[in-house]
C-alpha cells in the first residue's frame, strides 16, 4: 500500500507539474484621471486651513508619482455667498520622499517635497455657506461648496466628582446631562465630546554622545484631549454600533428620532488619573458638534465601512467615498462647536 501511495503520489506530481494554478482575476480597471485633491474643514469661528494636493493613481502606485506634492503654481480662492474674500496663501512646508532612495555621495539626502497647507486669516462665520476654488497649471479647476452648520445654544449640568481606586489609577466620574434644541429641520447631524482644555506634559529623553549621556527633558502641548463616556442613551447606543465596556470618546448621530424639539443626553464622564501625581487634563466641556453632511457621511463610511478583518480581501468592494469637490478628487467639510463648559 505504501508503495502505491508512493508512486500515485509521484504520478500526480509529474501530471501537474505542467499546470499553472496561480489565480488570475481579469477586472478591467477604471483610467486614472489626473486631477487636484482638495481636502478640508472649514470650523466656525476658526480661520481657514485646508490641503490642496496633486492626486496619485492608486493603481500605478509602483513605479508611477506616489507622493502627495503641491503642483507648483497652485492658487486657491475662497468666496461667501459668492463674493470673493481673497486668495488663500500656501503655509509653505517642506516633506521627505521616502518613496526615493537618495543619491549616492556624501551627505546624501532624500529629496523633498511642497507638502504645505493653503491658509487664509477669514474667520468662518456659522451659517454661512462657503466655496473653495483651485487651479494649477495642468490640471482641471476644482471647486467645492459647503454650508457651515448654525449655532445652537446648549446647556450643561454637571454632578460632583466621585473618586474611586482601580488598580493602577484613580477613577475620576461625573454624572452630565447636555440639554438643547434641535432646529426645525430634518437632517441635522452632530457629534458628541467631553474634552479637557490646553494642557502641557513633559518627556525624558537620554541622549549620548562620544562625551557622555544625558537626559533631555521635551514638553509637549496638547490643544485638546477626549474623555471616555459611558450612557444608556438609545440615540447614541445606537449610532455607535456598540457597547463597550470602557465607554465612547466620539459618538456621531442625526436628529432623526428628536426633529426639532428639545432634546438631553445624560453621560457619565470618566477621568483616570496616576495616584501621587497631578492630573495633566482636567475635564473642562461637552462639545456638542453640528456636523455638515459630506463630513458626516465621509465619517460613517471610513469608520463603518470596511467588515472587520476584510482590509485586505482582494474581493471586497471598493468604498464609495462621498465628495462634494467637482472637477477632481476629496471633501470640503465644516463643523460648529457648541461647547458647554463645566462650571
Amino acid at each position: 500500500m505504501r508503495l502505491f501511495l508512493a508512486l500515485l503520489a509521484a504520478l500526480l506530481a509529474g501530471a501537474l507539474s505542467g499546470c499553472d494554478f496561480t489565480p488570475t482575476l481579469d477586472v478591467p480597471l477604471p483610467e486614472f484621471e489626473p486631477a487636484l485633491t482638495l481636502n478640508g474643514v472649514l470650523a466656525a469661528d476658526s480661520t481657514v486651513q485646508v490641503r490642496i494636493v496633486a492626486a496619485v493613481d492608486p493603481y500605478g502606485h509602483f513605479g508611477g508619482r506616489d507622493v502627495f506634492d503641491v503642483p507648483e503654481g497652485t492658487v486657491a480662492e475662497l468666496f461667501r455667498g459668492g463674493v470673493s474674500l481673497g486668495p488663500l496663501r500656501l503655509d509653505s512646508e517642506r516633506c521627505r520622499n521616502t518613496t526615493v532612495s537618495p543619491q549616492p555621495g556624501p551627505g546624501a539626502e532624500q529629496p523633498t517635497f511642497e507638502c504645505g497647507p493653503f491658509v487664509s486669516d477669514v474667520v468662518i462665520e456659522p451659517g454661512a455657506t462657503y466655496t473653495l476654488r483651485a487651479s494649477a497649471p495642468g490640471y482641471p479647476t476644482v471647486e467645492a461648496t459647503v454650508t457651515v452648520p448654525a449655532r445652537v445654544p446648549v446647556t450643561l449640568d454637571v454632578g460632583p466628582p466621585v473618586e474611586s481606586e482601580i488598580p493602577g489609577y484613580t477613577r475620576i466620574q461625573r454624572d452630565v446631562t447636555l440639554s438643547f434644541r434641535d432646529p426645525a429641520r430634518a437632517g441635522d447631524r452632530y457629534a458628541l465630546l467631553a474634552v479637557s482644555g490646553p494642557w502641557t506634559y513633559e518627556d525624558v529623553y537620554q541622549t549620548c554622545d562620544p562625551g557622555g549621556c544625558r537626559d533631555t527633558t521635551v514638553y509637549h502641548h496638547v490643544s485638546m484631549s477626549r474623555f471616555s463616556y459611558t450612557t444608556s442613551d438609545p440615540v447614541l447606543l445606537a449610532a455607535a454600533r456598540t457597547i463597550p465596556s470602557n465607554g465612547f470618546s466620539f459618538v456621531t448621530f442625526t436628529d432623526e428620532a428628536f426633529d426639532g424639539q428639545a432634546r438631553s443626553f445624560d453621560i457619565r464622564v470618566t477621568d483616570l488619573n496616576t495616584p501621587g501625581r497631578e492630573p495633566e487634563a482636567e475635564f473642562e466641556a461637552v462639545w456638542l458638534v453640528a456636523v455638515d453632511d459630506a463630513t458626516f457621511g465621509a465619517y460613517q463610511i471610513a469608520w463603518f465601512g470596511y467588515p472587520a478583518g476584510d482590509d485586505f480581501n482582494p474581493f471586497q468592494e471598493p468604498l464609495n467615498l462621498p465628495s462634494n469637490v467637482v472637477g477632481g478628487y476629496g471633501v470640503l467639510g465644516a463643523v460648529t462647536v457648541n461647547a458647554a463648559p463645566v462650571e
